[in-house]
């Protein structure tokens, strides 16, 4: 099933050490970029982030942001040691004192500030597992929304993709009748050049050579094959499709414009146009396509 490039995804799981929220939010980019905000104490796990990010999405620009709020617990296993903050307090009163400075001016500011006191982290290796399963969350919300997403694009393109494949059976009725047409010109051009003393070879050649190039049924039958394959895309099981279609999509185009600039018939040059005008807006689609 087509995956939509856009979505978003959400969840929350308690953990020992607090709270922890992830939200996942995708669009639409050419490659797969990620970018991952978390807070310092989780900047281990970025590495495992983007993995586990990159096992599930293949395009698109993702951006992860990891909120934590910490536990009691968590909070009180972060603040500095008192026997700690005391020996250095001990210590620092005791180099004043011998400087000559006043040892009550060492007090918690001054030790908080420029003492070094070692910060304890909230997250650990023995926490990985917590996130891992938040993400996993997330990441299934984001694959239920760009599923949904997607869905909905392939109606629209299929829808799109009819109108297309209308257009191309009236214009394969019109063919015959407007290459006959132009046949019958080149005929009457044919015959007063023939009248002419001044007929020249070369022009003669020219014209019978752009007499066989205004038959557009190679390029018809390319264009219904194009649909096919499209449509085939449309229900494919392939996660990654969108890269193909877009090249198909160009393909589609090439013989499209082939048809308009060989067919001088005014209600093919129509067609034509409305032709170029659905295929516009189904590009617009599949840039959403992952």
């Amino acid at each position: 099933m087509l995956a939509s490039m856009t979505g978003f995804g959400r969840a929350g799981l308690d953990a020992p050490f607090g709270r922890l929220i992830a939200e996942i939010q995708s669009v639409n980019r050419k490659y797969l970029e990620i970018f991952v905000s978390v807070p310092k104490e989780f900047g281990r796990f970025e590495y495992d982030i983007r993995t586990w990010v990159g096992e599930q999405i293949s395009r698109g620009q993702i951006s992860v942001r990891l909120h934590v709020i910490p536990s009691e617990g968590a909070v009180l296993r972060q603040l500095p040691d008192p026997k700690e903050l005391k020996a250095l307090k001990k210590g620092w009163e005791k180099i004043a004192k011998t400087l000559g400075y006043d040892p009550k001016k060492i007090d918690l500011p001054f030790l908080m500030q420029y003492c070094p006191i070692e910060q304890k982290t909230i997250a650990e290796d023995k926490d990985r597992p917590f996130l891992e399963k938040c993400m996993k969350e997330a990441m299934d919300g984001l694959c239920k929304m760009k599923a949904k997403e997607g869905k909905a694009l392939a109606a629209d393109v299929s829808k799109r993709l009819g109108f297309l494949k209308k257009n191309l059976k009236e214009v394969e009725s019109l063919a015959p009748e407007a290459a006959e047409r132009m046949r019958k010109n080149l005929e009457g051009k044919m015959k007063e050049l023939q009248e002419s003393p001044e007929l020249d070879e070369r022009i003669l050649r020219e014209t019978l050579l752009f007499a066989d190039r205004i038959d557009i049924t190679e390029e018809i039958t390319r264009l219904s094959s194009h649909f096919n394959q499209f449509l085939g895309m449309l229900e494919t099981k392939e996660k990654t499709i969108g890269r193909k279609m877009d090249f198909l999509i160009q393909e589609m185009g090439r013989e499209i414009n082939t048809i308009g600039s060989k067919s001088l018939d005014a209600k093919i040059s129509y067609l034509v146009v409305e032709m170029k005008s659905e295929l516009e807006k189904i590009r617009e689609q599949v840039q959403n396509i992952e």
